[in-house]
């Protein structure tokens, strides 16, 4: 599948009022949350504890911060039977670097070892 040209700009407005809160709050559950952020080629992945609620907060964050930033892409992974599930945020260099200066540092998320 072709990459479509988006430029790396933010739209906050993409997000309907109505579901910012929900937004933000799922947000703030896995900002809380996070186990570590490693560094992937073209990528961050962002390391949780895989729990339900987790999930469900992964699932409704990346659902309304793809319209936001429509720039990046978004894989959640969880493998059979592990402990923890994987969001990776990027699309190449660009976007890596967008990601590591906006999303990783800035809410304090930790780095792995």
């Amino acid at each position: 599948m072709k990459k479509l040209d988006v430029p790396i700009a933010c739209n906050l407005d993409a997000i309907e009022s109505t579901d910012r809160t929900t937004h933000a709050a799922a947000w703030s559950l896995l900002q809380s949350s996070c186990l570590g952020s490693d560094e992937e080629a073209g990528a961050v992945a962002l390391r949780y504890p895989a729990r339900p609620e987790l999930l469900a907060a992964a699932g409704e964050w990346i659902g309304s911060e793809r319209l936001c930033c429509a720039f990046f892409d978004f894989d959640l992974s969880v493998a059979a039977g592990a402990s923890e599930f994987v969001i990776r945020v990027g699309t190449g260099p660009e976007v890596k670097r967008f990601v590591l200066e906006n999303i990783a540092p800035a809410k304090g998320l930790p780095s792995a070892p």
